[in-house]
């Protein structure tokens, strides 16, 4: 019985803590649709996923194992500058990131996409292209013109660290 209401005073104290740590972190959302141009996505923890009509996809996975990159429909594949880089390029590309820490740079066209957690996005559109696409920040309802000049927006809200 005593094992019993321990367990219980633990799971009491425990889920909600855990909970709202969840919380406090401030996931935020980048989503863009229809882009061309040169972007880079950094994350430092969440979820991406999309696909690109046309071009080239630079992965970056800077802490091997926090979290998988997974990268399907490219024509070719090749090793980066080092262990943790991977470029693809070709038609339809999908590519999606489950946790951790990543780098993605994309130059291509028809990149749609949705972020979901902690990061930045680096936005420079295509100066050739008719529609260089939108993007849309956290819970906005308004889509942006991706911009001309380089941009860098931020999602997200990384917690302060706290000293004891």
């Amino acid at each position: 019985m005593r094992r019993l209401c321990l367990t219980l005073l633990c799971g009491l104290i425990a889920v909600p803590t855990a909970l709202a740590a969840a919380r406090a972190t401030g996931d935020g959302a980048f989503e863009l649709k229809a882009g061309a141009g040169l972007m880079v996505l950094n994350g430092t923890r969440g979820m991406l996923w999309g696909q690109m009509d046309s071009g080239k996809l630079v992965v970056t996975d800077p802490l091997l194992g926090d979290g998988k990159v997974y990268v399907s429909g490219a024509e070719t594949k090749q090793p980066g500058s080092n262990e943790s880089t991977t470029i693809y390029t070709g038609k339809d590309i999908h590519f999606r990131v489950t946790g951790g820490k990543y780098r993605l740079w994309f130059k291509g066209s028809g990149v749609d996409l949705t972020a979901v957690g902690v990061g930045s996005a680096t936005m420079t559109a295509d100066v050739f292209a008719y529609d260089a696409g939108e993007y849309s920040l956290d819970n906005s309802d308004e889509w942006t013109p991706l911009p001309y000049t380089t941009r860098t927006v931020r999602f997200g809200v990384q917690p302060v660290p706290t000293i004891p």
